[in-house]
């Protein structure tokens, strides 16, 4: 469902687009500033719909790296906090206390930590840009989900006699793994960051538009009075 900004941008490209057909209906409109002839407005609402694209592209790959970075560490059988419960099973198994040993109570304080931050896929920067850019709690969440992962790592490298049959458990592989998931959070920072500021750019041109189809209308005004219809029906725009 879109957005109520993106509901916004949309209206205002549609209007400012029937604008410049109604005053192509015009034959003597002449507004004497040139940012607001009709080929003007035709290529500015031609950059609008460029930077559009460009911005839904940008979003697109933002979700899609999202996506697969949610995979890494939410997946039930593959992910950080699956592989993590794994580790902790497996200090268990190899120590001769159980589950009362103290690495297996430490792993099961950090994956119990790990459980207990929540992650998310939806949320994207506003829209529109402005305002000073900050790290969403979101992207910090998956940020302090990685340091829990790495301090567990930590643990079992001291664990005398760590040596699983699942591979993937190893030190070297869930170091690996751990490297992999730090690479895809700095992709999506780059993915993010790039949205950002095609999202800013947009809004640039959308500023600019509605300057200048205010500045259309009082054109009109001025040309032919507040009184004609040649302003009147511009009022529709």
């Amino acid at each position: 469902m879109p957005s109520t900004s993106e509901k916004t941008f949309g209206q205002l490209y549609t209007k400012g687009r029937e604008l410049v057909e109604y005053i192509k209906t015009i034959p003597t409109y002449s507004p004497g500033n040139p940012d607001i002839e009709a080929h003007a407005l035709t290529t500015l609402l031609d950059n609008i719909e460029s930077a559009n694209s460009d911005a839904s592209s940008k979003l697109s790959s933002l979700q899609t790296e999202r996506d697969a970075r949610l995979i890494l560490y939410k997946n039930r059988e593959t992910g950080m906090i699956a592989k993590s419960s794994q580790i902790r099973d497996y200090i268990a198994s190899i120590d001769p206390k159980g589950k009362k040993a103290l690495d297996f109570k430490k792993l099961q304080k950090l994956v119990q930590r790990m459980r207990g931050i929540r992650l998310s896929k939806k949320p994207v920067p506003p829209e529109g840009g402005g305002g000073p850019k900050t790290i969403s709690t979101s992207e910090k969440s998956f940020g302090s989900l990685l340091a829990v992962g790495k301090e567990l790592l930590e643990v079992i490298k001291t664990v005398p006699g760590y040596a699983p049959s699942n591979t993937s458990l190893t030190v070297a592989d869930f170091t690996a793994f751990l490297d992999s998931i730090d690479t895809k959070n700095s992709l999506v920072a780059q993915k993010l960051e790039e949205y950002d500021n095609s999202v800013e750019a947009r809004r640039s041109f959308y500023d600019v538009l509605k300057e200048r189809v205010q500045k259309v209308k009082l054109a009109l005004a001025a040309q032919f009075g507040k009184t004609s219809n040649e302003y009147k029906d511009a009022l529709r725009y």
